[in-house]
C-alpha cells in the first residue's frame, strides 16, 4: 500500500479508473487516503463515470393513493446494498428542500443523478409547476412556465396519469432527455426536458433546454397515425429508453410512439408482428434494454397464457425501423405467473421484476407488501432486490447512481 501511495497522482488515477466497479472503488479510497484524494476530485469522477455505468441503488416508488415516494434501498446480498444505504442515509428523497406549498410533488421522472417533479398549478392538470432536482446535493432549479404561444396549441389534452382529482392526476407526460457527456461541466451540468401532451388527433410536444432557459415545439407525427378512433382518446403506456430513443406503446393497440431524441423527431412504429396472439393489457409488459454495439433488446412479457405461466420473449434491433431478430425465451418460476406485475427497468443485462407478496392459493387476494427480483438474462439466475412495506404501488422508477463518496452534483 505504501509503494502505491507513492505514486504520482496521474498514475493513481490511471490505476483507479480499472477497478471493475464503483463499490469496488469505493472500498479502495476507504481504505487508503491518497486514493480518496485522488478518487474525489471532479476531474477523476468524471472520467470514471464515463467508463463505468451507474450501478442500480433502489426503488423510488409511491404506493397507491399518492402518500408521498419512498426510496427503498437494494438489500443484502446484493453488490449496491452498500452504497444504497449510504444514498438513503445522505439523500433528501422527502424534498423538504424544494419551496413548500400545500400542493404535493410528483416524481415524474429519474435520468442522470436528476429527479424531474410537478405540482398542480391553478387546477390545470396539464400545466404544472415543474422542477427537477438533486436530492443528494440538495439542488433544484424551478422551470419557467410553457410560453402561452405555445400553450395554446394545448386542446383539451386527455388524462395520463389519474390519480386524486387535480393533485394528483396529469394531462401530460413530461421526462428528463439524457444528457449528453460533452456538454456535461463541473460548473453547471446540462439537462433536457421534454413535455408532451395527447390531444384529439394530434400529439403535442415542446423540450426545455438549461442552455438556453427556453421551451420550443418538437415536430410531432402524421395525427392520423397515432388516432385510435376511440372516444376515450389516446393514452400512452409506460415510458422506455434506450439509445438517445424513448418507446412508448399506445393504449389498446399495437402501436408504439417513438421519440428519437439525437434528432427530436417522433415516430408510430406498427410492432404487431412481434405482438400477435398475446394478450397485451398492461403497458409494462414490454421493456427495452441497451445492448451492445448500439443494438436495442427489447423484452415482451406474456402473462395471460392457459397455463398460468409467465413467459419473456428477447428480440433485437439496430434501429427501431428495422425488422426485429427473435432471440430466444425465458420461462419464469411457476409461481411467478400471478405474482409478475411487470418489469419496472434494466440495467447491464439485469431486468428489475415486480412481485406482488406470495400467496397461499390463486383465490388468496391479500397482498403484503410488493417485492422487487432482478433477472440476469445471460445466466437466467434470480434473486432479490429490493421489498416495500406497501401492499400496492402505482409508480415506481429504477434508481441507478453511484455512493454518495463518488458523486458529483447534477444540477
Amino acid at each position: 500500500m505504501a509503494d502505491l501511495a507513492s505514486l504520482s497522482d496521474d498514475v493513481l488515477a490511471e490505476i483507479l479508473l480499472r477497478v471493475p466497479s464503483p463499490s469496488d472503488l469505493a472500498r479502495a479510497t476507504a481504505s487508503c487516503a491518497s486514493f480518496r484524494r485522488v478518487a474525489s476530485s471532479p476531474r477523476f469522477l468524471r472520467r470514471f463515470r464515463s467508463l463505468h455505468p451507474p450501478p442500480p441503488l433502489g426503488v423510488l416508488c409511491c404506493p397507491d393513493g399518492g402518500a408521498g415516494f419512498q426510496f427503498h434501498p437494494a438489500l443484502p446480498p446484493h453488490p449496491s446494498s452498500p452504497a444504497a444505504r449510504a444514498l438513503a442515509r445522505a439523500a433528501d428523497f422527502s424534498f423538504a428542500f424544494l419551496p413548500p406549498s400545500y400542493r404535493p410533488w410528483l416524481v415524474r421522472d429519474y435520468r442522470d443523478g436528476r429527479l424531474l417533479l410537478d405540482r398542480a398549478a391553478d387546477g390545470s392538470t396539464a400545466f404544472t409547476e415543474v422542477a427537477v432536482c438533486d436530492p443528494l446535493f440538495r439542488r433544484y432549479r424551478l422551470l419557467p412556465p410553457i410560453p402561452g404561444d405555445l400553450a395554446a396549441s394545448v386542446e383539451n389534452p386527455y388524462v395520463q396519469r389519474s390519480g386524486d382529482g387535480a393533485l394528483q392526476a396529469r394531462s401530460s407526460e413530461i421526462f428528463l432527455a439524457s444528457c449528453d457527456n460533452d456538454l456535461v461541466s463541473e460548473e453547471a451540468p446540462a439537462f433536457t426536458v421534454i413535455w408532451m401532451a395527447c390531444c384529439r388527433g394530434k400529439l403535442v410536444a415542446f423540450c426545455f433546454s438549461s442552455e438556453s432557459q427556453q421551451w420550443r415545439a418538437l415536430s410531432p407525427p402524421e395525427h392520423y397515425a397515432l388516432s385510435t378512433r376511440r372516444v376515450m382518446g389516446v393514452r400512452l403506456g409506460q415510458r422506455n429508453h434506450a439509445h438517445g430513443c424513448f418507446y412508448w406503446m399506445v393504449a389498446l393497440t399495437h402501436r408504439w410512439l417513438v421519440l428519437d431524441t439525437r434528432k427530436m423527431e417522433f415516430y408510430i412504429v406498427d410492432i404487431s408482428p412481434v405482438l400477435t396472439g398475446r394478450a397485451m393489457m398492461f403497458s409494462n409488459q414490454i421493456t427495452t434494454l441497451e445492448s451492445r454495439e448500439g443494438k436495442t433488446t427489447v423484452v415482451v412479457s406474456d402473462v395471460f397464457r392457459p397455463d398460468k405461466r409467465c413467459v419473456l420473449h428477447f428480440y433485437m434491433f439496430m434501429y427501431f425501423s428495422d425488422r426485429w431478430q427473435h432471440l430466444n425465451r425465458i420461462i419464469l418460476p411457476e409461481e411467478w405467473g400471478y405474482r409478475f406485475r411487470g418489469i419496472i427497468g434494466a440495467s447491464e443485462g439485469y431486468l428489475f421484476i415486480k412481485l406482488d407478496h406470495p400467496k397461499e392459493s390463486l383465490e388468496d387476494q391479500v397482498e403484503r407488501n410488493v417485492e422487487y427480483s432482478w433477472l440476469d438474462v445471460k445466466t437466467l439466475q434470480l434473486g432479490s432486490f429490493c421489498q416495500t412495506s406497501f401492499p400496492t404501488v402505482s409508480e415506481a422508477y429504477l434508481y441507478s447512481g453511484f455512493p454518495p463518496s463518488l458523486s458529483l452534483p447534477s444540477m
